[in-house]
């Protein structure tokens, strides 16, 4: 703007040096700094461990790590779309979950992940103004308690010999209901203990933690016969609902 509407006639190589300065700190101030810190605060962040065996796995102790990784002790955390996938023996072949902290009228989103390859969790961090399901989602430190009930081993041989197998959870809270879940077995984790859940209890309310096999449907091949892709579906469907609140109370 000085240059083009100001012709000073004094000091004029001066001015135009004091304009340019004057812009350029405008950029670094208000653009330049902001960024860089958007990006440093955005950086993955990366936490070496080593997990072992889903039967053997404390998931309480797995959060209570990252919590305190990142820094997180004194906050209170939802959590959102926890997903592990393993094979029969145990072995996980892939692990993710998100955090999701209030601070003041913004969100702290940290999404987890856990690098089979490599033996560690990659965090990324985002903030976010609006989060419509914060409020139905379940506390943290609450879910992986009731995870920490299940027998995955157990759960897992009950299920039968399959390709893979996956234990997962939205994190929010659900209507659930007989016409929707069907052929699925369900149940209800109560004070450390684990109930069958009858239809004619249906329809409740509550978190839930869902249970399957991976069946494989089919495969293509190319002309050596290597197998090129695999197709496979859920079976073996299992779910565990806790803070239940039942239809007649």
């Amino acid at each position: 703007m000085y240059l083009i509407f100001f012709r000073p006639k004094l000091n004029v190589q001066v001015k135009r040096i004091a304009a340019v300065f004057g812009f350029l700190a405008f950029m670094f101030v208000h653009w330049t700094i902001p960024y860089a810190m958007d990006k440093w605060e955005s950086r993955p962040i990366f936490i070496e461990h080593v997990t072992g065996s889903v039967y053997t796995m404390n998931f309480q102790e797995e959060y209570e790590l990252v919590k305190q990784e990142l820094n997180l002790e004194k906050n209170s955390l939802r959590l959102e779309d926890f997903k592990v996938d393993y094979t029969e023996d145990g072995r996980i072949t892939d692990l993710s979950w998100q955090l999701l902290g209030k601070n003041g009228n913004s969100y702290n989103l940290y999404q987890i992940r856990y690098d089979i390859d490599k033996n560690r969790y990659q965090v990324m961090n985002s903030q976010l103004e609006t989060w419509l399901q914060y409020n139905q989602l379940i506390d943290a430190e609450h879910f992986f308690e009731n995870l920490n009930v299940l027998d995955i081993k157990d759960i897992t041989h009950a299920k039968g010999d399959f390709s893979s197998y996956v234990i997962q959870s939205t994190g929010e809270r659900i209507n659930y209901a007989v016409e929707n879940r069907t052929h699925v077995v369900s149940h209800v984790v109560s004070n450390g203990e684990i109930q069958l859940l009858d239809d004619e209890q249906l329809p409740v309310e509550g978190y839930y933690i869902s249970t399957f096999a991976m069946k494989k449907t089919g495969e293509e091949r190319d002309d050596q016969g290597n197998i090129t892709q695999e197709s496979f579906e859920g079976t073996e469907l299992s779910d565990y609902l806790f803070d239940v609140n039942f239809g007649e109370e």
